[in-house]
């Protein structure tokens, strides 16, 4: 289901009004979503949250699963803007200061959407197809930025022969994602902030450039 969605289930078109009863489903999904697990959360918890009945529910969505993947899905158009770190200067000193600052955003847009974040990706690896539709749609802007950067490091020689730009791409995209995901768990080690987003960074430079 799209993130915003023309039509209801009963094949409506969605007004002003119906579009406000769909924002407070998905806002309801997104608190329950912050105090407990999505095994948890059933439709009637949602219309409770929500103060609608079962029905209102029923007309937006069939599942608690649908709602949280339309919140994955707005979550992705505050994703988009991060590429922009990838396509500046990489040169020297400036590759540091670009992926410090891509770390930084990813760690302050994980602090925002986290939680159904974490849905996408457990549903994402367990197969679920909307959600790992929904997980490739968000990251792959920042995988052609990563990719692109990659290739270029590898044609000059910086990388070796046996390394793939594609996947390689894939995998820092990822390895920023688990350190924002795992942050507050790092944090627990008395591991300074500023430790982990540096080292993060210096390890994203060095994959991406080979420098």
């Amino acid at each position: 289901m799209p993130a915003h969605a023309s039509t209801n289930k009963l094949g409506h078109r969605i007004g002003t009004r119906g579009d406000r009863t769909r924002k407070t489903i998905l806002a309801a999904s997104r608190r329950l979503l912050d105090r407990k697990h999505l095994g948890e959360i059933r439709v009637a918890d949602v219309a409770l949250e929500a103060e609608l009945s079962p029905s209102n529910f029923y007309t937006y969505f069939k599942t608690v699963e649908e709602t949280i993947l339309a919140l994955c899905e707005a979550s992705a158009v505050d994703f988009q803007p991060l590429s922009r770190h990838l396509d500046g200067d990489w040169s020297a000193e400036h590759a540091f200061i670009a992926a410090r600052a891509y770390v930084v955003d990813v760690l302050a847009f994980w602090g925002e959407h986290g939680p159904v974040l974490r849905v996408e990706h457990m549903l994402a690896d367990k197969g679920e197809p909307g959600f790992a539709e929904a997980r490739i749609k968000r990251l792959r802007r920042v995988h052609l930025a990563f990719e692109r950067r990659i290739a270029t490091a590898h044609a000059t020689g910086y990388h070796v022969k046996g390394l793939d730009p594609r996947l390689t791409s894939y995998e820092v995209a990822n390895l920023v994602e688990s350190v924002a995901a795992g942050f507050d768990l790092m944090r627990r080690g008395d591991t300074p902030a500023e430790a982990i987003i540096d080292t993060t960074a210096h390890i994203v430079v060095k994959l991406v450039t080979g420098r």
